[in-house]
């Protein structure tokens, strides 16, 4: 039991096939971002301000008619590794949102199921084993599939003209389904095969502010605490792992009637997982920063829903280092647009971004297709 979830947790990417990415083999796998297209396309500098992501609850005080959001999200990406080079796609779709406001009241309820970490792989590597005193060659192949998933329960209240606050409560939940198989070149020996279910369970809270100071500046905050996640396999717990704080803080600032700029700094502790992941052998986690800047230009003020320009980078390191002493980064860039139609009460965003992710050896570009509907009956 225990050897299969070392397996797990010590996963290195070799020959890689249908993944996520290859910097979410290790730990508990690729963090999501929780964003919505519109808030992609501007690299997520107006994410904590964002109606339609999940990040800040208090944004949900933006949400003016019951509103469904669906996103899905198709990447292109090439890897490199000290195994050699792949091109790998993947689909995914990462949030869904259902929130509108309550009537006679300044208060919004939503609830969204976004990605909080994922793990789709698969990796294959050779090997030769002395088996009674004969080499042997044979072939391991792991491979993963599912993750945790984030099921916000949110609240918002409008405490004043340009003043909100809101909470949220998180359900943690998921599944990992792991496959080990190893073939063995002399036929005489017969395959071996081991799978098992890893399930996660875990809750957390959040609690976040807008505040408009100036007609046209606002400032967001926004912290988050998710305890720990609890992994049983096949129904046995086996692991409890620590989750990080998150603190947040944004500013968006209208230039003028056509341009609004924006920035946003994240900070999480994920180095609480760090003496968990080690004492299962692995090398552990670190605590991450993820910085974005954008903006969005209106053509026409008076109809600033047709097709806006958005546009935006951002810098992150990531959790989970593939060795120990070399911290994964990751830089992108964005660009987006977007339009209503029906009179206002359907919608599409579009969000275009290209990733840079390195780690010594270990590097990977990605060409990432992000696309929203929004649905208000």
């Amino acid at each position: 039991m225990r050897r299969f979830l070392l397996l797990v947790l010590l996963a290195v990417p070799v020959t890689a096939a249908a993944q996520s990415s290859q910097f979410g083999v290790r730990g508990l796998g690729q963090p999501g971002r929780s964003l919505s297209a519109g808030a992609t396309g501007s690299g997520g500098a107006f994410g904590m301000f964002d109606s339609e992501s999940s990040l800040n609850p208090a944004a949900l005080d933006g949400i003016t008619a019951p509103t469904a959001v669906f996103t899905g999200v198709q990447s292109l990406r090439s890897v490199e590794n000290p195994a050699g080079s792949e091109s790998l796609q993947e689909s995914r779709f990462p949030l869904l949102l259902v929130a509108g406001p309550v009537r006679r009241f300044p208060l919004a309820l939503g609830v969204t199921y976004t990605s909080y970490t994922g793990r789709d792989f698969t990796l294959a590597t050779a090997d030769t084993l002395s088996l009674r005193e004969v080499l042997v060659p044979v072939n391991d192949t792991l491979a993963s599939r599912g993750g945790l998933s984030d099921l916000r329960l949110a609240a918002s209240y409008r405490v004043a003209p340009g003043w909100s606050v809101g909470g949220g409560f998180h359900i943690l939940t998921g599944s990992n389904r792991v496959q080990f198989r190893r073939s063995f070149a002399d036929d005489s020996y017969l395959p071996v095969n081991q799978q098992a279910e890893l399930s996660y369970a875990g809750v957390g809270l959040s609690l976040g502010t807008i505040r408009q100071f100036a007609p046209g500046l606002a400032v967001a905050a926004l912290v988050r605490s998710d305890r720990y996640v609890s992994i049983d396999r096949d129904s046995t717990r086996v692991a409890r792992v620590d989750l990080p704080y998150t603190f947040g803080l944004g500013v968006r600032y209208r230039l003028s009637p056509r341009l609004e700029l924006g920035t946003q700094g994240l900070f999480r502790t994920w180095s609480g997982a760090n003496s968990d992941l080690q004492a299962e052998g692995a090398p552990g986690a670190r605590n991450t920063v993820e910085v974005s800047l954008g903006g969005e230009y209106i053509g026409d003020p008076r109809r600033p829903f047709r097709r806006p320009i958005r546009f935006g980078a951002r810098y992150g390191t990531l959790p989970f280092p593939l060795s120990s002493g070399v911290r994964p980064t990751e830089f992108g860039v964005s660009l987006g647009s977007g339009a209503r139609f029906a009179q206002q009460r359907a919608g599409i965003d579009l969000a275009l971004e290209y990733l840079w992710r390195s780690a010594g050896e270990f590097k990977e570009r990605a060409f990432v297709v992000t696309v929203g509907v929004t649905v208000r009956p």
